[in-house]
């Protein structure tokens, strides 16, 4: 597979980013744990698809750029507005923050938008793009 745009995150909580990717519909590519801390992701990808990824890291704490968390809006394309629908019912139930609830769009698609836990902003949708 090759990724063409590779948005990457730095997480407070890799097991809960995770968790979300998964949910999202994302499967490990690569996975780099920390050898002093395994809870700590050095580095990780998660592919969506054929052409979609994502990078993830945890934050390093060392006062650097790569502590640097939230901010990131990322929006997800899935395949039907069924799914749509399902997805916005696993993201309510796992507490996330809804930020835009479920709705059809007038320039088509249907979609949602919330919060993770370190306040990126994630949109969920059927809408392709023109």
């Amino acid at each position: 597979m090759t990724t063409t745009v590779f948005p990457a995150l730095r997480t407070t909580d890799a097991a809960a980013t995770i968790a979300l990717l998964v949910t999202l519909g994302f499967t490990e590519r690569l996975m780099v744990r920390n050898e002093h801390d395994p809870e700590l992701v050095d580095h990780a990808e998660y592919a969506l698809g054929d052409t979609g990824g994502i990078m993830i890291g945890s934050v390093r704490n060392d006062g650097s750029a790569l502590d640097a968390v939230g901010g990131s809006s990322i929006y997800v394309v899935v395949s039907t507005e069924r799914e749509v629908d399902r997805l916005y019912e696993e993201i309510v139930d796992m507490g996330h923050a809804i930020v835009r609830p479920v709705a059809t769009q007038s320039y088509g698609g249907r979609e949602f938008d919330f919060r993770d836990h370190d306040g990126n902003s994630w949109g969920v949708g059927s809408y392709r793009g023109a």
